[in-house]
């Protein structure tokens, strides 16, 4: 795939996989990163079951495939990760039709954004259900057949807004934190029966998820927040005009599974790495001013 090399990229700290079944489900595959991961799957030889919360977006998932000859490799199916029923449908649909799934990526997600006192509670569920219980519910579903087979990965999309909390983030920190703290304890519990968990935290990519999720915010948002979110959401701008595509981001996935995570934690994107740093090695005073400096602009 072409492109600069994605900063914090996998490099040596993938190992040759074990004896793995090249077939995987990938959740949100309908736009952004999760049609990428679906593709570059596809065209680097992996059968490919795409779940897609809107099915009428399965043309537009073909038609990029297409391009490089991978579009038969993919099957595309209904799969909303908020119905646990239409959860465990489409894994039954995609182990009848490969034999077993080898690999999950778990990249279905929204962001809400929105101030703490502002965003409704059903909003605050919603994030819930989507970034954490949907996938949940999918590990579930796929884990009978990657214990029998006594092999198995499972790559969770989780996010630098998983280690670092920003105002107007609130909801989506909180969902990326539990993933992140969840997907830890999944790792040790799956790692003696040889199915590997990996957790992949990227920066911004251009994907559209800030532009669905922070075109405004909620109508009742009192007036001390707003001068702060219009300087987050032009923030966001300026970053969105330098992120890479999320194919570059789709590429680590495709590493991850063409070999054996050796760490848990793969942080990547631009700024990822200087960012987490800063936050973990700045004292706490200092870091916080540098916040509140660049929200004042």
């Amino acid at each position: 795939m072409e492109g600069a090399p994605l900063e914090g990229s996998a490099g040596n700290d993938v190992t040759r996989a074990p004896e793995r079944i090249d077939t995987a489900l990938v959740t949100g595959a309908g736009g952004g990163l999760g049609l990428e991961t679906a593709v570059a799957l596809a065209e680097s030889g992996y059968r490919v079951a795409a779940g897609l919360r809107d099915i009428s977006r399965a043309n537009a998932l073909l038609e990029r495939a297409r391009v490089n000859g991978a579009a038969d490799r993919i099957l595309p199916l209904q799969m909303d990760v908020t119905d646990a029923g239409q959860i465990r449908t489409a894994v039954r649909e995609a182990e009848s039709a490969f034999g077993g799934i080898g690999l999950l990526v778990n990249n279905a997600g929204f962001a809400a954004g929105g101030y703490t006192e502002a965003l409704p509670p059903e909003l605050w569920r919603r994030q819930f259900d989507v970034n954490l219980f949907g996938a949940v519910e999918t590990v579930r579903a796929v884990l009978p057949g990657m214990r029998r087979r006594g092999s198995g990965l499972i790559v969770q999309v989780g996010s630098i807004s998983g280690r670092i909390g920003l105002p107007g983030f609130a909801a989506y920190n909180a969902s990326k934190f539990a993933l992140a703290g969840w997907s830890e304890a999944l790792r040790h519990e799956l790692r003696p029966l040889g199915i590997d968990v990996a957790l992949v935290e990227f920066g911004a990519y251009r994907t559209g998820i800030w532009a669905k999720g922070f075109a405004g915010l909620p109508e009742d948002t009192p007036e001390d927040y707003r001068p702060q979110f219009r300087r987050m959401l032009e923030l966001a701008r300026r970053s969105a005009e330098r992120t890479p595509d999320a194919r570059l981001a789709a590429a680590l996935i495709v590493r991850l599974a063409r070999g054996r995570p050796r760490r848990f934690r793969y942080p990547a994107g631009a700024g990822v790495r200087l960012a987490l740093a800063a936050h973990a090695l700045l004292p706490w005073p200092l870091y916080e001013r540098l916040i509140q400096a660049m929200l004042r602009g």
